[in-house]
């Protein structure tokens, strides 16, 4: 166990749960260049776009207006295989002359989605690296728990070379039931053999912190790098931070653990 603050908040923390999009990495800031990008190639395909570039983004959760994700859209929570499908709901509906579901699906899947997973420029929201280690240095266990598939999870934290700092890692297509069901929260708690009662949590969306309740974490704690803001995750946070960089260890803490792990940079396996 490692004595952490979140914020002004110390905790006795076993294990803290991370969510990756949102937390680790600034939604915004990483996500809507290529998810515009992703976008406007998908849209290239279609002969006549008259609605369909507001519809689509509005029904993946993207306010065009505003510049911003929607933390109710799929894009920002759901699993790719979720964000497939809406995508290919709104060709099917708005394509003209219409394109057959099962055609609609296909060019989703060619010209949309490999932009999305093959993404590794990212913007993390601070030193990753020196903030795991620290966490690490002072016995605190780390997972990840995110609705990202695992190969694009998996090139992002070789990209940054952080996967040796995950001891726990769960994707949106792992066996576990997606976020806010806590399969993997209780999953990384028992492989760990950290009871909950010594675990936060930390998301940047309701999603998150209801998974953490729905466990029975010590703390559900909300961040606003991502698609969340204060008001909308207040009702389920145990408290707000502006960003992980809030969550330290005390000076007096450090150095005292050597619970840093030498790892490979391979994803440790799912169980």
């Amino acid at each position: 166990m490692g004595l952490v603050y979140f914020g002004d908040h110390l905790h006795d923390a076993g294990l803290i749960v991370f969510d990756k999009d949102g937390t680790l990495f600034d939604f915004n800031a990483s996500w809507r260049p290529i998810f515009l990008l992703a976008v406007d190639q998908l849209l290239s395909q279609i002969p006549h776009q008259a609605g369909l570039h507001t519809a689509l983004c509005s029904a993946l959760g993207y306010d065009t207006a505003a510049g911003a994700f929607n933390e109710n859209g799929p894009f920002a929570t759901a699993t790719s295989e979720v964000t497939v499908h809406a995508a290919s709901t709104v060709l099917s509906q708005y394509a003209d002359p219409q394109i057959p579901s099962s055609a609609c699906e296909q060019l989703v899947r060619q010209e949309f989605a490999p932009l999305l997973a093959n993404s590794v420029n990212l913007t993390p929201v601070t030193d990753l690296a020196s903030f795991l280690a620290l966490l690490h240095e002072d016995g605190v266990k780390i997972a990840l728990i995110t609705s990202d598939d695992s190969g694009p999870t998996k090139a992002v934290l070789k990209h940054f070379r952080l996967t040796r700092f995950f001891d726990f890692i769960a994707c949106g297509d792992s066996s576990y039931r997606a976020k806010p069901a806590p399969d993997a929260l209780q999953a990384a708690s028992a492989q760990l053999g950290v009871p909950l009662s010594h675990t936060a949590v930390v998301g940047d969306s309701v999603t998150d912190l209801r998974m953490a309740h729905a466990a029975g974490a010590a703390l559900a704690v909300g961040v606003l790098t991502g698609v969340g803001n204060h008001d909308s995750l207040s009702a389920a946070a145990d408290l707000i931070l502006e960003s992980i960089a809030l969550i330290q260890v005390p000076p007096t803490q450090r150095g005292e653990q050597t619970g840093a792990p030498a790892r490979s940079s391979d994803l440790p396996d799912e169980r």
